[in-house]
This record gives structure tokens, C-alpha cells and sequence, in this order.
């Protein structure tokens, strides 16, 4: 089987300076036992950046009423230079995943992300 179509979440405005206040993309990953979702942030930071944004994923056992890690399974910075600034990533072997984003710092008051992603459609 081939790649699924790609799926592009709502952009969000990047204006936290903590993980406690990231701000969530609206499409949350399910997964398939075996399927690999390959998946892509782009940061638009302001003019005359001085913070980096970062990217966290986080995971859920729950189908309803999630119930998110504590703790990322994944974090990483994407550098406000060049601008925008586009990272790939790949998940897998979890049931589903959340991608959010918040600033490395309190210097910058708004950036943009985006987040698209597309499974692999393998299942195991």
C-alpha cells in the first residue's frame, strides 16, 4: 500500500513560552499497529525574531476523553533562521499523538505554524 493523502491542520499562532500553554494543532494522529506517519511543522516567525519555536508531540492511549502524556514523547527546536523553517519528522508505534507548539522564549510575542501529516497507510 502506498502513502494516504496528506492532511493539513488549522495554523496556529505560536505565543507561549511554556509546554503548559502550547498551542495544539486540531488534527489528532490514530494510528494503526505498524503505521508511520510522516510528518511536517513550518515555523513563520516575526519580523526580527530573537526565539526559536518548539515542537512537542504527545501521546494517548484513550480513543475518547484523552488523557495526554505528561511528559513529550518527542520534542525539538526549529530555528526562527531561515523564516519560515520547515522540519520533518516521522511517528510511530503509539495509538495516537498530538502536535503543539510554544517559543523557546518570552522575547518574541507571535509566530505561525503549520502541521501536516500523511500515514503510510501499513498496517501490521
Amino acid at each position: 500500500m502506498g502513502w494516504l493523502e496528506k492532511v493539513s491542520a488549522t495554523q496556529v499562532v505560536v505565543d507561549q513560552d511554556a509546554l503548559a500553554d502550547a498551542d495544539w494543532f486540531n488534527q489528532v494522529v490514530m494510528l494503526s499497529p505498524g503505521e508511520v506517519a510522516h510528518c511536517e511543522v513550518e515555523y513563520n516567525a516575526p519580523s526580527t525574531p530573537t526565539d526559536d519555536c518548539i515542537v512537542a508531540v504527545e501521546a494517548t492511549l484513550d480513543e475518547s476523553s484523552e488523557n495526554w502524556d505528561d511528559t513529550p514523547i518527542l520534542t525539538f527546536t526549529i530555528s526562527k533562521s531561515p523564516d519560515p523553517n520547515k522540519r520533518s519528522f516521522t511517528v510511530s508505534g503509539v495509538y495516537k499523538f498530538r502536535v503543539g507548539v510554544y517559543m523557546s522564549g518570552a522575547t518574541d510575542t507571535t509566530g505561525t505554524a503549520d502541521f501536516s501529516y500523511r500515514k503510510d497507510g501499513v498496517s501490521a
